[in-house]
């Protein structure tokens, strides 16, 4: 498809759709890239995979825009909530009949290095007749800073957000070699996110419209993705089950998408079973959607953001885009 002129700012690169009918729109801006991820919810809920920024350089060792970040100088630029907001306007208005919205910020991006974007869409959404949005974020750096700028809206204007906790591994060593951009340890992360929890559980506001969107009415959940020889030893699933014990956090295991040096861990159907009847809290497994349009866990449209380095990844990228665009 030719690109399509949305303003001044801002236009659509792209539009793709997988066999799932998950679909992402590629944006382009004069700061950067924008992808938003379309989920349709058989509840009636359309879910919104948002970024925050329009490139990242945290290197993430399970990303797979970590593998061919090397030797690429690319700054990671906050996006901003006007831009933003355009182009989920576009979407929303051309193709979305549903009138619950969830904004979940799990795309490009640490959403705790850009927290003004999510309060600023919140202020640009609550006003808007007709539909119910709901806020979900995906972080693997839990700061105190962060925290209080959220309290400090959750007092102002009981700012419904749900956090999702990227742990990855229960040992600091092993987490801080497979997120190298984290700061805090998991013992200081997790007493973040407990407080949460209990701060967020007495928010009557807040819990009825988490419940409009979720299975249940809690705040927080872990995240884990078991990669093979990375994150899948014995010990490992001990320490995460005894964290369910101690935290009472519940846990969602996320089906890995394979990189160039990374597999999916065989041990995964032991840990499902074992997690079952052994962690402390409530306990999900969970396949992301899209992963042929590179919607999933640390996947992305890798050619917009690192552009051709060869005719082999172009013929790649042109062979991928002819069989999931929308045109």
């Amino acid at each position: 498809m030719k690109a399509i002129k949305i303003n001044k700012n801002l236009k659509l690169l792209g539009r793709f759709r997988d066999e799932d009918s998950t679909e992402k729109f590629v944006f382009d801006s004069p700061r950067g890239i924008i992808e938003l991820t379309w989920v349709r919810n058989k509840k009636g809920i359309s879910v919104f995979c948002l970024p925050t920024h329009h490139y990242c350089n945290l290197g993430c060792k399970f990303c797979h825009l970590t593998e061919e970040h090397e030797g690429i100088d690319k700054k990671m630029i906050p996006i901003k909530a006007e831009d933003l907001s355009v182009a989920l306007d576009y979407v929303m208005a051309n193709y979305v009949k549903d009138k619950k919205i969830l904004l979940s910020f799990m795309g490009v991006g640490e959403p705790f290095l850009n927290l003004d974007l999510i309060f600023k869409m919140f202020d640009l959404n609550k006003h808007k007749k007709g539909f119910v949005f709901g806020y979900a974020l995906a972080t693997m750096m839990l700061s105190p800073t962060g925290f209080k700028k959220i309290y400090q809206r959750i007092k102002q204007d009981d700012i419904p957000i749900k956090i999702h906790f990227s742990l990855h591994s229960p040992i600091d060593k092993i987490r801080h070699s497979i997120i190298p951009s984290s700061r805090d340890t998991i013992s200081q992360c997790l007493k973040q996110l407990k407080k949460y929890q209990i701060i967020v559980k007495n928010k009557k506001e807040i819990t009825n419209n988490l419940s409009k969107f979720h299975k249940t009415t809690d705040p927080v959940e872990i995240h884990y993705a078991i990669i093979k020889d990375i994150n899948d030893s014995e010990k490992d699933l001990i320490k995460l089950i005894n964290i369910g014990k101690e935290y009472e956090i519940p846990l969602k295991i996320l089906k890995f998408n394979p990189t160039e040096s990374l597999e999916r861990s065989r041990q995964e159907q032991n840990w499902i079973k074992r997690l079952k009847a052994e962690y402390g809290a409530s306990f999900a497994y969970y396949a992301p959607p899209g992963p042929n349009i590179g919607s999933s866990c640390g996947q992305f449209t890798k050619h917009y953001y690192l552009g051709s380095h060869s005719k082999e990844q172009l013929k790649e990228f042109n062979k991928w885009k002819l069989q999931y665009e929308v045109r």
